[in-house]
């Protein structure tokens, strides 16, 4: 090449600036194409590549090779002549094969290419490619070529063969488009061999591994979805909702928009104290900024002075001594914490309120659809959202800044070399350690799980020691853990031996760039282009530079985990309640307490009516009981009256005021509800009783425990009404349970009471003095019941029985069994009474096995004859009477009804029942037979 004093500067500035221009297009494009999602888009519209992907990586390797020759050249030639090589363009080779290469490792390792980044970028180099060979050109002609020269034109002439077959075959692709390709049309009509879908998949811009067409090919991790643990299932759900809203918004910018819900709680609005304090931290970020280039330079300043014997360096000791107290924890950290602390707890705060606020607001539907440890979960999304900004705002963006002033004050200071070597180190650090992180995902992944696992191992078998030690399992528990602990080592073993060789290849790369820069600057030195306090500045800014390198590697996965629970966060916060009220709706005023059901429908799932056309008239003060089989929609209409849904067709009123046009919780303080599976918090008996009247007396609570015939029982216990229940009521009984549920509805006083299953955990004793106590409670308030055992409701004023959803019968407990309908037959299988229909079938089946009845026991045949003569006198009875002693016979069956514990009927017993309608002629062989028995 010619010598630089003969190149003009602008052939200097284009080499400087080619591959600058380069690299930063292919960045700024990269990152364009990722925030609007071009890889996903182009996955599900593909087009044959043209030119295909291997002509691409065969004449970018083409043109590598070109700079790779020529810096052998330049090489050659400066050993040759015993000169240094020119220095521009060495960095120009250097830097083109950085850029170039990063390109080449790009178009190899990307699934889905997407074009324009790398069409832009050599298009942009083959403009600079032929700008520089004319300028070359120009300035070769003043001298005679040398055998060097000419080498280096065939390279440039072969380097632009290559750009402008790129650039030409681009143009007839573009030109020439071809038809997209259906992902059907692409995809293998054959599972792989393996039964892994994932690269046609991510072909065909799929997000999991779902069955596809023409495949049978189960997914191999379907079996292990289902022991997932809470964790895994919350990150996986977290990915999913990220990803199909990414999908749906478009791009990056459009998902961004998302969050701006959740603006009013990150920034401090309308506080302008807090405000002031955010700038202000900004302010101190650009003061760090400085002290981390002062301090490297006050170093060399003073290694300087310290190498010249004339001059006193105490000056610039102190100073450098000012400088590193300032940028201590001591000094502008100090002050950065201070103001930062109150505007970061102000965001975590305030999420944490409003999100724990918006999700109590939320209906039944939400609440029953999620697990506790899910909504906590995304409580806690509002730290990832203060975090992921902090990360952003207050580490990467002051980082990023170092890192430009480091290569533009370097390169002052040592040269463009020294430039090079820090951005190339810069580069190759971040590609390397990007990978390493992304490849030990699923180590930190497995581990994780392995974590997550043993916890579960550990709780469960120390939540359910008791059913371990009744069954005798203490070894295998202790066995389970046991693996679940070795388990879990080996997963930490390989994620910490996985990351260590992460972190020694990082050190590696940093090593290498700075040997190089020492090198380099050990060889200024002694040409004296610079000073051994400079080489000390060096080394110290080299120090400062490797936290930040290393915080960018790990920046991705970060954040990537930070967006995965913010977007639980901000999937709740948009959720919006099913049930609320109407605006402007005006406050329930209670009259009298008259409930109408009109026509109402309902269904969980829209499939399936759970209520189906109710009509209904509770007048007020009335006491109404629903029965019928589990699942006919019993809980439901409580459900409905207390508006915990809304209904989906008709209409459900109190004193004429539809329940949907009224307040909600206006309604609701009108309401006692004493629910089927009652829950208490973790607190004392007292307070529990006291939240269905906040402002209640010691007095009445009191009271209220011994109208629920629990306060006895309460005075027992060691500290009384201070006793802490458990979660949830843990440490009661099923029944001491119930009764303080029923405690804490009678404190309410409501207007209308609901019980639901309220006496079905008690005994038969503590049930009579609890439905005394409820009969003083409901005497005057309309009352709905839903229950299964009749016995608990057959003195309600109306029972209505609901099959599938519809009323099939209503009326009173007389009534109904007169009617001999669905009511008598629940009644009669809860009394051990068969219908009559299946009395006459049974005693057909019982007259062909007579003869079988005369190998009875003695003491059986006795027993069986006392029995006959007992069940041909009630029935000689009842058919005389007609209908009155139909109703005799049920008052005779209620009499008998034991509704905790029925008393067991031997088979016997009910075989000599069905005896007793046979011939005489056996019956009298059955009494001779008992009577010689008893002589």
């Amino acid at each position: 090449m010619v010598p630089e004093a003969s190149e003009g500067a602008v052939l200097v500035a284009l080499k400087y600036l080619y591959p600058a221009t380069v690299f930063l297009y292919f960045f700024a494009a990269s990152l364009l194409a990722s925030c609007t999602l071009q890889a996903l888009k182009k996955s599900q519209s593909a087009r044959p590549e043209r030119p295909s992907r291997r002509a691409v990586i065969i004449l970018l390797g083409c043109l590598l090779l070109t700079y790779v020759a020529q810096i052998t050249i330049l090489g050659t030639q400066s050993i040759i002549t015993k000169s240094a090589p020119i220095e521009h363009a060495l960095i120009n080779y250097l830097s083109c094969i950085l850029v170039f290469g990063i390109l080449f490792i790009q178009l190899i390792e990307s699934e889905t290419v997407v074009w324009y980044p790398f069409r832009g970028s050599w298009f942009l180099a083959l403009c600079f490619e032929l700008s520089i060979s004319i300028l070359t050109a120009f300035h070769l002609k003043r001298r005679v070529l040398s055998r060097f020269d000419v080498l280096h034109i065939v390279f440039i002439s072969l380097r632009l063969v290559s750009l402008s077959t790129l650039a030409a075959w681009t143009c007839l692709g573009l030109w020439s488009r071809a038809p997209p390709v259906l992902d059907g049309e692409r995809q293998s009509l054959l599972p792989e061999p393996n039964g892994d879908q994932t690269e046609t998949q991510g072909r065909s811009g799929k997000l999991g591994n779902n069955s596809s067409y023409g495949s049978t090919a189960q997914n191999e991790n379907a079996s292990s979805s289902n022991s997932e643990s809470p964790w895994q299932r919350r990150q996986r759900e977290g990915r999913e909702s990220l990803e199909k809203r990414l999908e749906e918004e478009g791009n990056w910018f459009e998902y961004a928009k998302g969050f701006t819900t959740l603006f009013p709680y990150i920034w401090p609005v309308g506080n302008r104290n807090l405000q002031l304090r955010a700038v202000a931290v900004i302010l101190c970020l650009l003061a760090s900024n400085a002290l981390h280039l002062l301090i490297p330079r006050q170093t060399g300043i003073i290694m300087d002075i310290l190498s010249k014997s004339s001059s006193s360096p105490w000056a610039a000791v102190i100073f450098f001594a000012v400088l590193r107290l300032a940028a201590s924890e001591s000094g502008i950290e100090l002050v950065r914490s201070w103001l930062w602390i109150p505007v970061r707890y102000y965001s975590q705060e305030a999420l944490t309120r409003a999100s724990y606020s918006h999700i109590m607001h939320l209906s039944a539907d939400f609440h029953e659809s999620k697990t506790p440890g899910d909504m906590v979960a995304a409580i806690y999304g509002g730290n990832a959202i203060a975090n992921a900004i902090e990360s952003v705002l207050l580490q990467a963006a002051p980082m990023l800044v170092d890192m430009c002033v480091a290569i533009v004050y370097l390169s002052i200071t040592f040269g463009p070399y020294e430039g090079l070597i820090t951005a190339a180190t810069g580069t190759v650090f971040m590609i390397l350690a990007t990978r390493l992180v992304a490849e030990s995902k699923s180590a930190s992944r497995k581990r994780m799980s392995a974590w997550f696992r043993e916890n579960s191992i550990r709780n469960s078998g120390l939540t359910g020691w008791q059913t371990a030690s009744a069954f005798n399992q203490i070894g295998f528990e202790d066995n389970r853990h046991a693996d679940a602990v070795t388990n879990r080592w080996l997963k930490e073993q390989q994620y910490l031996l996985g990351w260590s060789v992460s972190v020694a290849f990082q050190t590696v790369v940093l090593t290498v760039g700075l040997m190089a820069s020492a090198f380099l600057a050990v060889f200024r030195i002694h040409n004296g282009q610079a000073t051994p306090g400079q080489f000390a500045m060096l080394l110290m800014y080299w120090a400062q530079l490797t936290a930040p390198l290393q915080f960018f590697a790990n920046l991705g996965k970060n954040m990537s985990d930070n967006l995965i629970s913010a977007e639980r966060l901000l999937a709740i916060m948009k959720t919006k309640p099913s049930v609320k009220s109407k605006k402007n709706a005006r406050p329930f005023k209670f009259i009298s307490g008259e409930v109408k059901f009109n026509n109402v429908r309902f269904s969980y799932d829209t499939k399936r009516n759970i209520v189906d056309s109710v009509s209904l008239d509770v007048p007020a003060g009335m006491t109404v009981a629903f029965v019928g089989k589990t699942g006919s929609g019993k809980s439901t209409l409580l459900k409905l009256l207390a508006r915990s849904y809304d209904v989906q067709s008709g209409s459900i009123s109190i004193d004429g005021q539809d329940v949907r046009d009224v307040e909600l919780f206006s309604l609701r303080e009108r309401i006692g509800i004493v629910p089927q599976n009652a829950i208490l918090f973790d607190d004392t008996i007292m307070n529990n009783v006291r939240y269905g009247r906040i402002t209640a007396s010691d007095e009445e609570v009191f009271e209220a425990c011994r109208a629920a015939s629990i306060h006895d029982k309460i005075l027992s216990y060691t500290e009384g009404y201070e006793t802490h229940v458990g979660e949830r009521g843990v440490k009661l009984s099923g029944g001491e349970l119930q009764r303080v549920a029923i405690a804490r509805a009678i404190l309410k006083q409501p207007d209308i009471v609901l019980l639901d299953e309220a006496t079905s955990a008690v005994d038969t004793e503590t049930e009579q003095q609890i439905q005394s106590s409820l009969a003083k409670l409901c005497q005057g308030r309309t009352t709905l019941v839903v229950a299964h055992r009749l016995s608990t409701i057959m003195n309600a004023d109306r029972i209505v029985v609901i099959e599938n959803g519809k009323v099939v019968e209503q009326g009173c407990h007389s009534d109904l069994i007169a009617a001999d309908g669905r009511y008598a037959d629940l009644w009669s299988k809860q009394t051990f009474l068969k219908p009559q229909d299946e009395v006459n079938a049974a005693d057909e089946l019982d007259d062909t096995n007579t003869a079988a009845s005369d190998s009875c026991s003695e003491r059986t045949t006795t027993e069986t004859c006392e029995l006959q003569d007992e069940s041909q006198s009630s029935s000689v009875s009842g058919m005389s009477n007609g209908k009155s002693a139909t109703q005799k016979k049920c008052q005779k069956e209620g009499s008998r009804l034991n509704p905790v514990a029925p008393e067991f009927t031997p088979r016997a017993t009910m075989v000599t029942k069905s005896q007793s309608k046979t011939t005489n002629d056996v019956q009298q062989t059955t009494s001779s037979t008992a009577r010689k028995t008893e002589t």
